[in-house]
Order: C-alpha cells, then sequence, then structure tokens
C-alpha cells in the first residue's frame, strides 16, 4: 500500500505506523503496538493521543488496562472533511491576505560615470526631498561638471536635501541643503541617497557603481535610522 497517500491526508509517519497495525492486528495494549511497529512506548502513547483526537484511534478498560483498536477506516474520509470544512471557514481571510498591496524589492547595479548620472538624474526625476549620508563629497571630484547642472536642476525644482557627513569643508553647498557632521561616527563606506521609496548607495572607487534598490521598506529603514544620527550631529 502507498503511505504517502496517508501522508498527504496529513498523517505523520508515526500515525501511520500506529494505526496501520492496530487495524491488521484488532484491539491491542502498548506493549504489543510497541512490539508489532518497533516504536518507543512513550511515542506510541503521544502518537496514540493524536490518532484519537483525529477520531482515528479509540480504546477500552478491561482489569485497569487499555486496550486500543483502530476506528473504521471510513473515518479517514470524515476526517479530511473535516479538515475542508475548517480550511473553507477561513478562505475568506486567506483571500484577503492576497488583495493586500504589496511591493517586491527590486535592486539595479550601474556601472561607470554613466550609470552613477542615471541613478543621479534619477533623483532629479522623482522630484522630492531627499537625505544623504556623504563622506567626502566625491561626486563633486568624480562628476565635476555634472554636479553643477545636478544642482541646478535642484534649485529649480525646489528639491530639497538633508546630508550628514564627517567633513563639512568637503562638501559644496547649495541652497536648500542642510548639512550636519558627526565627528566621531566612523567613516561611511560610500555615499547613500535615500529618497522616495528607493535607496542609491554610490560607489566613488573606479570603475564606479551605484546600486539602486527600490523598496518602501528598506527605504523607510534608512530614513529612520539617518533621522537618528540627524538628532545627535552638529
Amino acid at each position: 500500500m502507498d503511505k504517502k497517500v496517508l501522508e498527504r491526508a496529513g498523517l505523520a509517519k508515526g500515525e501511520i505506523e500506529v494505526y496501520l497495525t492496530l487495524l491488521k492486528i484488532g484491539s491491542s495494549l502498548v506493549s504489543k503496538i510497541a512490539q508489532e511497529t518497533g516504536l518507543h512506548r512513550t511515542n506510541i502513547y503521544d502518537t496514540l493521543e493524536k490518532l484519537r483526537e483525529k477520531g482515528l484511534v479509540s480504546y477500552v478498560i478491561k482489569e485497569n488496562r487499555k486496550y486500543y483498536s483502530a476506528s473504521n477506516p471510513e473515518k479517514l474520509l470524515d476526517y479530511i472533511r473535516e479538515r475542508e470544512k475548517e480550511i473553507e471557514m477561513i478562505l475568506p481571510e486567506l483571500q484577503n491576505y492576497m488583495a493586500l498591496p504589496r511591493s517586491e524589492s527590486v535592486v539595479e547595479i550601474y556601472k561607470g560615470k554613466e550609470g552613477l548620472k542615471s541613478v543621479l538624474k534619477d533623483i532629479l526625476k522623482e522630484k522630492k526631498d531627499y537625505v544623504v549620508f556623504e563622506e567626502e563629497g566625491y561626486i563633486q571630484k568624480v562628476l565635476p561638471y555634472f554636479y553643477l547642472q545636478f544642482n541646478k536642476q535642484m534649485n529649480k525644482s525646489k528639491i530639497r536635501v538633508k546630508v550628514l557627513t564627517k567633513e563639512v569643508k568637503n562638501i559644496a553647498k547649495r541652497s536648500l541643503m542642510q548639512i550636519k557632521y558627526l565627528p566621531k561616527f566612523p567613516s561611511f563606506p560610500s555615499a547613500t541617497a535615500i529618497y522616495g521609496d528607493k535607496v542609491a548607495i554610490f560607489v566613488w572607487d573606479e570603475p564606479y557603481h551605484a546600486i539602486l534598490i527600490k523598496s518602501k521598506q528598506v527605504a523607510d529603514s534608512y530614513r529612520s535610522f539617518f533621522e537618528v544620527l540627524w538628532k545627535q550631529s552638529k
């Protein structure tokens, strides 16, 4: 017999062994079931209780001893039908979960100076205030001419930015920009901008990379971390 059918019906392997054994040998003591199945007596007691809860095993007491018997196999169908009814009861709630709004995280990697520009242009396109963890003002060094145009567009779109850095003197300040510094904070390994539902990580070492993470959850987490540091900075 294919025992996996019973597994798919919701019975554990131990439950299957005990139930089939009782079907074959009839009413029996736990000692006899242990002898036939090779299972430990302690496990058999637990298994019998689970089978009894499923309505697949019953017992009678004779001379102060419990004799266990397997229920008619048709009880298996009753057990499965009961599970179906339980699932039907919670089905509307499960379907409601499917209707909840969800967003999948997307990670994109851009390479080279043009890749850096693509992500910076996306910040402009978003047209939302944003925050930045910056270390040395590398954008001015790597993309000096583009940075000038970038700032002009930022001012034109009235996009505000908060910048956390270790060295204020290395950041070319513009209007609508607030800068604070954390002298005792470890160096930021890269520049990180948080805007909208996106986090952009800029790696300024050649050949240059920009990692763009599109995830509301990730962006909110970074933004919360930024705000904590912002309150502690000068």
